[in-house]
């Protein structure tokens, strides 16, 4: 990280943060059945005589080891289950750095998990989200172990370059949606089988009939839509307009009736103009390629270019900027257009999609530095 914007902690991180429960989290049910898949910056970890589960110089609570935490597996499927125990031991493991909330609950009742990593407080904001796009489930993976190794970095007081993780830590706010499509991801992973609600169950038939479809695994696992029919990357007010695509709830390119019509993406663009994020970026599959145009002009186009050329030099992902030959009405789109912030769309992995598990460790490598990079402003 740049130390011409991350200075040295000069003063004692805050009281430990609030940790929200997340409404439901112990109601649960038990995991479906799984369907059989498809097929570096130097940093140093400092020495410390600090007792066990206190970080140097600061009144932090940090655990004395790694979490254990299912993401650090690279588990074949990343599920919603997955998620939510994974978000929990962080915020419980982290308190002085980590909050965890629901920014809504779904129509099939899962939360839309969010997390605050670092000082909440802090002036500098960015965002980070995944799984917008259900069969784009792999994104969720990717950026809740960023996440893990992010604050495992943290943990052991280690460094990029001159400056610490922890004190980054002290100046920043890292919001992290990593699912923000949870119904659909389930859908993409389990069918109808992972549905919760029966009437839930009864719309899916009801829109595989709409799209010509048999309601079975191979129609469910290119499900892209939350579990209403909608795209919720074709949400946002951005030539949504102008924008056909589908006419009918469907797994792909139903815009909705209204821009933000719909709890998840109504959740992003409540979070985004609340917070006013200095840059944001969401991760979708496939294509390893970052979008970061949209007409945008002067400063911002400054800004956004220069950020995007450094996401492209730490995953090597080339850019591309011909955004009439895309979907309008996406995340990214309105927050440049909108909301004027420098903000970039990440697709990872290669066809098809969903991404094979076996991907995962390239992508990783590509990725792994990504929020690192992303605060160098």
């Amino acid at each position: 990280m740049s130390n011409a914007h991350f200075h040295a902690a000069a003063y004692a991180l805050a009281a430990s943060m609030l940790v929200l429960c997340l409404a439901g989290c112990s109601n649960d049910a038990s995991r479906a059945s799984l369907p059989s898949p498809s097929a570096s910056a130097t940093l140093s970890a400092s020495s410390t005589n600090e007792q066990a589960g206190e970080s140097p110089g600061s009144g932090a609570v940090v655990p004395s080891a790694s979490l254990d935490l299912i993401v650090q597996g690279d588990p074949v499927l990343y599920s919603y289950e997955d998620l939510l125990s994974d978000v929990e031991a962080m915020a419980e493991g982290y308190p002085s750095w980590v909050s965890s909330d629901s920014l809504g609950v779904t129509a099939d009742g899962r939360e839309i998990l969010h997390m605050v990593i670092g000082n909440p407080d802090a002036t500098r904001r960015i965002l980070i989200t995944g799984g917008i796009h259900a069969r784009e489930y792999m994104t969720t993976q990717l950026v809740m172990k960023q996440a893990a190794a992010f604050l495992e970095h943290a943990r052991t007081d280690a460094a990029r370059g001159a400056t610490s993780y922890r004190s980054v830590l002290e100046n920043t706010a890292i919001h992290v949606v990593p699912a923000v499509n949870p119904d659909g991801e389930t859908i993409s992973q389990y069918g109808l089988d992972g549905m919760r609600s029966q009437a839930v169950r009864d719309k899916l038939v009801s829109i595989a009939a709409l799209d010509g479809a048999a309601p079975d695994y191979e129609y469910f696992r290119s499900w892209k839509a939350n579990a209403n029919g909608v795209d919720l990357n074709r949400q946002f007010d951005a030539l949504w307009a102008e924008f056909q695509g589908t006419s009918h709830p469907s797994s792909d390119r139903y815009k909705g009736t209204a821009p933000g019509s719909e709890v998840e993406s109504r959740a992003l663009i409540d979070l985004t103009e609340r917070e006013r994020f200095d840059r944001t970026i969401s991760y979708h599959t496939h294509g390893s390629v970052i979008y970061w145009y949209f007409a945008q002009t002067g400063e911002l186009y400054d800004d956004t270019l220069a950020f995007a050329h450094d996401i492209s030099a730490a995953t090597g992902y080339p850019l591309d900027a011909n955004y009439e030959a895309l979907d309008p009405a996406g995340y990214k789109d309105w927050a440049i257009q909108s909301k004027g912030i420098p903000s970039l769309t990440i697709e990872v992995g290669v066809a098809p999609t969903p991404v094979p598990p076996e991907q995962f460790p390239t992508i990783w490598a590509q990725n792994e530095h990504v929020w690192e990079t992303t605060l160098e402003m």
